[in-house]
C-alpha cells in the first residue's frame, strides 16, 4: 500500500510504501532528486541504517537513556526505535514540518506527543524557559535543499543546546561527508566544539563513504574503533538490548 502526503516544503507529495509493515519514505527534493528518507520495519523493530545506529552508538555505550531530545524530520525512525526498545523513554520531538509529524504517528504509529511544531531556534528557547534537560540530543537539520539552516553556526545557538543538555551527556548530529569541506560545516564544528568539551568522534562506515555520517559531541576523550567496539558490545549484552552488532563492524572513527 503506498499513500501521498503533501507538504510546503516538497513541491510534489511524500510517497510512504507500507509493504508488510516494512515503511519506506520518498521524498522529491528542491532540485528534483527522488531521495529515500529512511524506512523501519515494524514488524522486527528494527532498521538497516548503520546511519542511524552510529548516531545512537555513544549513547548505547554510556548507559539507558531516560530523556531525548530529537530535532528534525529524519528522526521519526530514530523515536520509533527508542520506544520499542527501551522501557518508559521519554522523547520530545522539534520538527518545523507537521507533514512529517503526521506520517509518523499515523504510519509508523510513533506514540510521543511531546511535539513541537516550529524552527529550532524558538523551540529550544521554549525548551530553556521549561527547564527542561535531556540525557541526549538527536540533530538532523536540512532543508529540502540540503542546506543547513544558518542559525546552526552561532555559538550562541550551541550554548542553548547546552542548557538542555544533562552535563556530560552527548549530542549526536547528522553531516554528509560532503559537508566537511565546506565552511558552514566548519563554523557549525568550531561552535560546537568551543561550546561543549574538545572531544568529539566522526563515525563513519569507511574512509572514502561519501553517506550521511555521525558526530558525537561532548565526550570525555577521544575514542578509537576499537574503544567503541569493546564498549558497545560489553554493554549492550548486559542490558539485553536489541542492537544489531554489525553496526560497529568497519567503523572509523576520524578526529
Amino acid at each position: 500500500m503506498t499513500n501521498y502526503y503533501n507538504s510546503k516544503f516538497y513541491s510534489k507529495p511524500i510517497e510512504v510504501e507500507n509493504i508488510d509493515w516494512e515503511i519506506l519514505v520518498i521524498i522529491n527534493d528542491s532540485k528534483n532528486r527522488e531521495v529515500i528518507y529512511s524506512w523501519y520495519d515494524i514488524k522486527e523493530k528494527n532498521t538497516e541504517s548503520t546511519y542511524i545506529n552510529k548516531c545512537l552508538l555513544w549513547w548505547f555505550i554510556k548507559q539507558i537513556p531516560e530523556k531525548v531530545l530529537i530535532i528534525w524530520f529524519w528522526w521519526w525512525a530514530f523515536a520509533k526505535y527508542l520506544e520499542d526498545h527501551i522501557q518508559n523513554i521519554n522523547i520530545t520531538w522539534i520538527d518545523i514540518d507537521k507533514t512529517m509529524v503526521d506520517i509518523a504517528k499515523k504510519e509508523l504509529l510513533v506514540e510521543t506527543n511531546d511535539i513541537y511544531i516550529s524552527d529550532a531556534n524558538i523551540a529550544i528557547e521554549k525548551l530553556i524557559i521549561k527547564k527542561e534537560k535531556y540525557d541526549l540530543i538527536l540533530i538532523d537539520v536540512y532543508w529540502s535543499n540540503w542546506e543547513i539552516p544558518e542559525y546552526f553556526q552561532d555559538k550562541n545557538f550551541s550554548e542553548k543546546l547546552k542548557n538542555v543538555l544533562i552535563n556530560n551527556w552527548t549530542i549526536s548530529i547528522n553531516f554528509s561527508n560532503y559537508d566537511l569541506e565546506s565552511k558552514k560545516y566548519n563554523k557549525i564544528h568550531t561552535a560546537l566544539i568551543n561550546t561543549f568539551w574538545e572531544y568529539y568522534s566522526h563515525l563513519s562506515s569507511a574512509k572514502n563513504d561519501k553517506s550521511n555520517i555521525a558526530w558525537i559531541y561532548n565526550l570525555d576523550k577521544f575514542y578509537s574503533a576499537k574503544d567503541f567496539d569493546n564498549k558497545y558490545l560489553k554493554q549492550v549484552k548486559n542490558w539485553k538490548i536489541l542492537f544489531d552488532e554489525k553496526i560497529i563492524r568497519n567503523t572509523v572513527v576520524v578526529k
